[in-house]
């Protein structure tokens, strides 16, 4: 036996509270199971949670050479032995049973890596027997490329198990940017830092192969390297090649290189392309294998991981040579058309440069190719993406899901130029014009729900609620009326009609995802702790192709203090010409950073300047009450005068919340006893009336006023 298949490996790694908060349910429960392709980061993480559990870890990691019962027992006493100091001796899995039974302390961690070496032999066998006799506080937990031969239904339906793939290892986009700011020091532009994510789709060895292509060398090297990780790229085909694709049988890897021309793979689509009956069994094996093979919907819908895909369509150039790969993307185009998957179809037809037909799809169907959202659209040709009155609309559509709002408003603008007659200049010239009501200060009068929120956020939000938010009803009615509550500071009313809106029948999946942010938002500042509660929103945000709405999740949870020391490197996570996220996040994060204790002055500012800037002067009063609070505390000179432009502001949106907080710091900051009195008193009276009890949760400085 060697010594270091029974030794944690020590490992350097971001740390991913995410996802130390998923696998310390593992307690709860009998086994925790980690199901990911190589590369993944299954032994980094096993190892990390190991390291840091504070218990007794028998740590054992399999090879193919311990398919027998008397190996994986052998393994198994000498790694328990030592760690939990139990008898040895052990002749069969009884001997271990029995003697991890006696063991007599509160919890230990069993963790075996590489589980899948064990796959279908007598050692698994004997590792589920084991499994089913620990004694309450021991805990299993595997890592693996594919579910073990477990009896898996038994442990759902007990709740013993707890389960992670590839989606939860998967890093996010604010992760990409913490490990390359904050872990390899080598800060990267946030459009590098969006193609990166897209191109290896957060898979760490893709991650870490980039940077050790790139460690040290100059901008533009770096982009080479960016645009050639997935197909070109040395580091990252060798990994492929020796960790996935040589341990596949022959027929498993001729069917990933002919059916990778397909965006979009099943059963049916595979038949039909390889002219062959075993499609289903073999993208379900692929699946099982965890070969970089991702299910879409119950319903044998699959896809191939975009590092997988672009490696394999350059395998094809070369096998096949470029005229025969055209034919193959000519194909693949047809079928997926009959089929109705059309932006998938699009991309073959591209691939194909079968550029009549790509135009004739767009002609006809241009409509239904968009409807779809993602990513998609950004791999499409420039020369068909800059002049496709469809294509530019879908891509307007996508930057406005970003957040990039000069360069989807460009896009609108030029959809209208380039379209034709029933082509989509009415939808652009609408969506055009509604998100120019956003960007600048004059306030249109309200036609629908959105014009309506744009007014809440000028002046009056509850006499706007009132007047015009209640005659809507529905979800959308129940929406602008929970938001508008929440800017007036009125957090109770708040949650209710937000929690409402997001229950509703009648609500669309982004009005619910909205209504649930902002509930969040509101449940944040009466100070309930809702950092647990973001994670699947964001997910769900970020599957339902709003980008923008997940950076909000994020952007949350630095409104709490224990997630506030992360504030200022999230604003990151919003684009730096987004008028709208940026300050935003400015004021999700100091408002963290003030609850934190901490100078959050300069944070607050700017999100006041950017508010100014959009004209949103209610948003603007609660940043510029905020900043004189925070500047008060510290006792900085400039409080006073602060408080009294953030008055001048309150004022003006007729907001008594912000007016409150003006008057906590001007009572902080007058040195006049007699007018402090007066704010002190302001401020109470403003509170109790209001019932903005979350002021209070602010600072302990202003929780002395109250």
């Amino acid at each position: 036996m060697l010594r270091a298949k029974l030794r944690v490996p020590r490992v350097k790694a971001l740390p991913r509270e995410r996802l130390d908060q998923l696998l310390t349910k593992v307690w709860n429960h009998r086994l925790g199971l980690v199901v990911a392709p190589a590369g993944s980061g299954k032994t980094t993480l096993l190892a990390q949670f190991a390291l840091a559990a504070n218990v007794p870890v028998a740590w054992y990691r399999a090879e193919p050479a311990d398919s027998s019962a008397q190996a994986v027992v052998a393994h198994l006493e000498r790694a328990m032995v030592a760690a939990l100091g139990v008898k040895g001796g052990w002749s069969s899995i009884d001997d271990a049973i029995d003697a991890v039974d006696g063991w007599g302390g509160e919890r230990a961690l069993i963790a075996v890596d590489d589980l899948h070496a064990l796959w279908g032999t007598e050692a698994e066998e004997t590792l589920e027997r084991l499994l089913g006799h620990l004694p309450p506080g021991v805990v299993m937990l595997a890592a693996t490329r594919r579910a073990p031969g477990f009896n898996l239904s038994r442990l759902r339906v007990s709740d013993d198990l707890v389960e992670m793939g590839p989606e939860e290892l998967r890093f996010r986009s604010w992760e990409v940017e913490r490990l390359f700011h904050d872990f390899y020091n080598e800060p990267l532009r946030p459009d590098e830092l969006a193609e990166l994510a897209r191109r290896t789709e957060g898979w760490a060895a893709g991650l870490q192969l980039f940077h050790l292509a790139t460690r040290g060398k100059p901008a533009a090297e770096r982009r080479r390297v960016l645009q050639e990780l997935a197909a070109r790229s040395r580091l990252t085909r060798e990994y492929l090649a020796r960790n996935v694709l040589d341990e596949l049988p022959l027929h498993v890897r001729d069917f990933l290189l002919q059916t990778c021309v397909l965006g979009r793979l099943t059963p049916a689509l595979c038949d039909e392309l390889t002219g062959a009956t075993s499609s289903e069994a073999l993208l379900a094996e692929l699946e099982q294998r965890q070969i970089f093979t991702a299910s879409l919907d119950d319903e044998g819908s699959y896809r191939y991981h975009e590092v997988l895909r672009t490696h394999l369509e350059a395998a094809l150039l070369e096998t096949a040579g470029e005229d025969e790969a055209r034919a193959r993307y000519l194909r693949a185009g047809q079928l997926l058309e009959s089929h109705g998957h059309l932006p998938e179809a699009l991309r073959a037809y591209c691939r194909a440069e079968a550029w009549a037909a790509a135009t004739g799809l767009l002609g006809g169907r241009g409509e239904q190719v968009i409807d779809r959202p993602g990513d998609w659209i950004e791999a499409l040709p420039p020369a068909l993406l800059e002049h496709d009155p469809w294509l530019l609309l879908g891509s307007a559509r996508r930057n406005l899901a970003l957040g990039r709002w000069d360069a989807a408003l460009d896009a609108y603008r030029r959809a209208e130029a380039a379209s034709g007659p029933g082509q989509p200049a009415e939808s652009s010239r609408r969506e055009r014009l509604a998100i120019e009501a956003w960007m600048q200060p004059a306030v249109p009068s309200p036609t629908d729900w959105t014009d309506i929120l744009r007014l809440a956020v000028v002046r009056d939000p509850v006499g706007l609620v009132h007047r015009e938010a209640a005659r809507l009803g529905g979800a959308e009615g129940a929406l602008v009326g929970g938001l508008a509550a929440l800017l007036a500071g009125d957090v109770r009313n708040a949650v209710v009609l937000l929690d409402e809106a997001g229950g509703r029948a009648d609500a669309s999946r982004a009005i619910a995802l909205g209504a649930s942010l902002a509930a969040a938002i509101a449940r944040t500042l009466a100070g309930e702790t809702v950092g647990p509660s973001l994670g699947p929103l964001y997910e769900e945000a970020d599957q339902a192709g709003l980008p923008w709405l997940a950076g909000l999740a994020q952007l949350v949870g630095a409104m709490e203090p224990a997630g506030s020391s992360g504030g200022e490197a999230l604003a990151s996570v919003v684009a730096k010409d987004d008028g709208w996220g940026l300050p935003l996040a400015q004021l999700c994060s100091g408002i963290g950073i003030l609850r934190d204790g901490r100078d959050a002055s300069d944070a607050l500012a700017d999100a006041a300047d950017g508010f100014a800037g959009v004209g949103a002067p209610v948003l603007e009063a609660w940043a510029r009450s905020a900043r004189a609070l925070c500047l008060a505390q510290s006792g900085d000179p400039r409080a006073l005068a602060d408080a009294r432009r953030a008055t001048i502001a309150a004022r003006a949106a007729s907001l008594p919340g912000p007016l409150a907080i003006a008057a906590a710091a001007a009572a902080l900051a007058d040195p006049d006893v007699e007018a402090a009195h007066h704010h002190r008193t302001l401020a109470r009276g403003l509170t109790l009336e209001t019932g903005l009890s979350f002021l209070t949760v602010l600072t302990a400085e202003s929780r002395q006023i109250w």
